[in-house]
C-alpha cells in the first residue's frame, strides 16, 4: 500500500502543504507518497525548519487514513513512523534511537525529523499526513541547527535515493500494519528500548532548572515522563524541556 502510488515533484514549498492541497481537491489513495527533490520551506514540528540540499536526501510526505486509530491514541503514529525510520536505517548504520518526540539521532547528532499532521473530523480520523525528512547524502549543513549528520558523513557512502525510499517505504507499511493489527504492547515496548537516552540519568533544562533525571516512559498522550535522582516523577510536554547534550 506505501508507496504503490508516488507523485514526484522536482521543487516544492514543503510536502506536507501539497499533500493537504491535493487532498482538498481529491481523496488520495492510501499509502500516496508524495516526494521533492526540494523543499523551499521543508517544514518541522513547531514551526521548525527543515535543511535539505536539493536532490541529496529523502523529503517526503505519506497519506494515510488511520480510521481504526482511537484519536486519543494519535502518538502511536509518531512511534510506528519512528520505528519505521530506525529500522531502515539500522540495516545501514550502528548507534541511531528515537529521541522524543519527533527525531532519529546516531549518538547526539540528528539525521531524521518527523512532522505528523492529522486531520480530525469530530473523534475520528479524517486522514494522517506524515512528513518525514531524512539526511541521506548531504555532507554540508549551513543552517544553524548544531548537530545534523547524514547516512553518507557516517558511512563514507552514497546511497541510491530510489532504493532507499522504497526500502524505507517497506518499513513504513510493516509498522503501520502492526498497529492496524493492535499490536500497542509490542510496539511500546520496541519504543522504548530504542528511545534516546532511555532510563539512564542525563541533564535537562526546563527554564532557568538544570536536574539530571532519567526517561523511563511516554505516556498515551506523547508525554515525556522523568525521574530525577531523588525519585521525583516529572512530566514535560514538547517545548517545555530541552536536552543538553554532553
Amino acid at each position: 500500500m506505501i508507496g504503490t502510488n508516488i507523485i514526484r515533484k522536482n521543487r516544492v514549498i514543503s510536502t506536507n502543504t501539497l499533500a493537504l492541497e491535493l487532498l482538498e481537491k481529491e481523496l488520495l489513495p492510501e499509502g500516496t507518497i508524495i516526494w521533492a527533490d526540494e523543499q523551499t520551506k521543508g517544514r518541522g514540528h513547531a514551526g521548525n525548519s527543515w535543511e535539505s540540499e536539493a536532490g541529496k536526501n529523502l523529503t517526503f510526505s505519506v497519506v494515510l487514513y488511520p480510521h481504526f486509530l482511537n484519536v486519543e491514541t494519535q502518538f502511536m503514529l509518531s512511534k510506528v513512523t519512528s520505528l519505521a525510520i530506525f529500522d531502515f536505517l539500522s540495516e545501514n548504520i550502528d548507534h541511531s534511537t528515537i529521541k522524543w518526540p519527533n527525531d532519529i539521532y546516531v549518538g547526539n547528532d540528528k539525521i531524521a525529523g518527523i512532522l505528523i499532521e492529522n486531520s480530525i473530523i469530530g473523534s475520528e480520523f479524517d486522514h494522517s499526513i506524515f512528513g518525514i525528512g531524512l539526511n541521506v547524502n548531504q555532507t554540508h549543513f549551513l543552517s544553524d541547527s548544531p548537530n545534523p549528520t547524514s547516512m553518507r558523513l557516517i558511512t563514507g557512502t552514497t546511497f541510491d535515493l530510489e532504493e532507499a525510499l522504497h526500502s524505507l517505504c517497506e518499513k513504513l507499511e510493516k509498522r503501520y500494519t502492526q498497529l492496524i493489527s493492535n499490536k500497542v504492547d509490542e510496539i511500546n515496548q520496541e519504543y522504548l528500548s530504542n528511545l534516546f537516552r532511555y532510563n539512564a540519568f542525563y541533564s535537562y533544562r526546563h527554564g532557568k532548572d538544570i536536574f539530571s533525571a532519567r526517561i523511563t516512559g511516554i505516556d498515551s498522550f506523547g508525554v515525556l515522563i522523568l525521574e530525577t535522582e531523588t525519585g521525583e516523577i516529572r512530566k514535560f510536554r514538547f517545548r517545555e524541556i530541552d536536552y543538553i547534550l554532553e
